[in-house]
């Protein structure tokens, strides 16, 4: 049977008469790496998140935009002034695109060519993306950019409940 180890044996080991383990200098050191490594991952990230909501902001405009053509198809061509005091122009010209007559003789093939879902706030807020109506077309505000239009949220909130059309809705088409 053999025996127990003796109780020197069971202590951390040495080495040049020191514990083994890291000293305060080696702990401190690689925090500091361990802290810039982080910094530099984080203002990558945050030029990667800056990044993505430009191409979402961009997508929605192509959203629109896309939706408009085929608006132009069966409809004819949409031309609105563009006022740059309000949103009264890019409100009109979404809600035409997402319309459909409740009387499906009278309905546009296609309709809605935007899904009525989504329902934007407006905004001249100069520090957030807006999507303004140029009187041919939807142009994105990146922010710094002075301007009215509508507002682009990157959480989902800008799509709830379908828009509900007054019985006398009359839309710029046919």
């Amino acid at each position: 049977m053999p025996s127990a180890p003796p109780a020197a044996a069971a202590r951390a080991p040495r080495f040049n008469g020191r514990a083994a383990g890291y000293s305060l200098s080696e702990l401190v050191i690689t925090i500091s790496i361990m802290s810039v490594l982080a910094g530099v991952v984080i203002l990558s990230m945050n030029s990667a998140y800056s990044a993505g909501q430009e191409t979402l902001a961009m997508e929605r405009v192509e959203m629109l935009n896309q939706g408009l053509h085929r608006w132009s198809a069966a409809n004819n061509e949409m031309s609105f002034i563009r006022r740059d005091d309000s949103s009264a122009d890019e409100l009109k010209v979404l809600r035409d695109l997402q319309y459909r007559n409740p009387v499906e003789e009278r309905a546009v093939i296609g309709a809605p060519f935007v899904p009525p879902e989504y329902n934007p706030e407006s905004s001249s807020d100069s520090g957030a993306y807006r999507i303004r109506w140029n009187s041919r077309g939807y142009e994105l505000l990146r922010p710094g950019q002075e301007g009215t239009g509508l507002l682009m949220v990157f959480d989902g909130s800008d799509f709830t409940e379908a828009f509900q059309f007054p019985e006398n809705y009359q839309s710029s088409g046919r």
